[in-house]
């Protein structure tokens, strides 16, 4: 499981999150504040090129850094990269409701949203395991 988040304290209590709730940690990246919709794009080009990755596991929590930007970059990169990863994506803080209203709007497949971090680092967890 990939992990993008912004500041590393938030970074690292997310790959805790993943390996307790049962997946294996892959690469991370701290996007730090103020991230952009490009930032993002250039981010996940990032992140994704690491071909082991089986999830990528999107925790924000907006301060600087703005819910609705984090989804707008997102929903540009999966089109724009054609990311098929299975994406989990935690928005809370500033603009989070606006963030998780154009990922709903965007209706991605492979994007899911969660409200919760427990449950999202399950989820993306899960979401890694090797099909049978």
């Amino acid at each position: 499981v990939g992990v993008l988040g912004n500041g590393i304290g938030l970074v690292m209590s997310t790959l805790d999150a993943v390996v307790a709730a049962g997946g294996r940690s892959g690469g991370f990246l701290d996007l730090g504040g103020g991230a952009t919709a490009e930032r993002i794009v250039e981010a996940l080009e990032t992140v994704t090129a690491d071909e082991h990755l089986r999830a990528l596991f999107c925790n924000v929590f907006g301060g600087i850094t703005r819910c609705d930007e984090v989804a707008k970059g997102l929903v540009e990169a999966v089109k724009r990269l054609d990311i098929s990863l299975p994406i989990v994506v935690r928005l809370a803080g500033t603009n989070a409701s606006e963030g998780r209203a154009i990922l709903t709007r965007a209706g991605l497949a492979n994007v899911w949203l969660q409200a919760d971090m427990p449950e999202a680092a399950r989820q993306a967890a899960t979401a890694a395991l090797p099909c049978p």
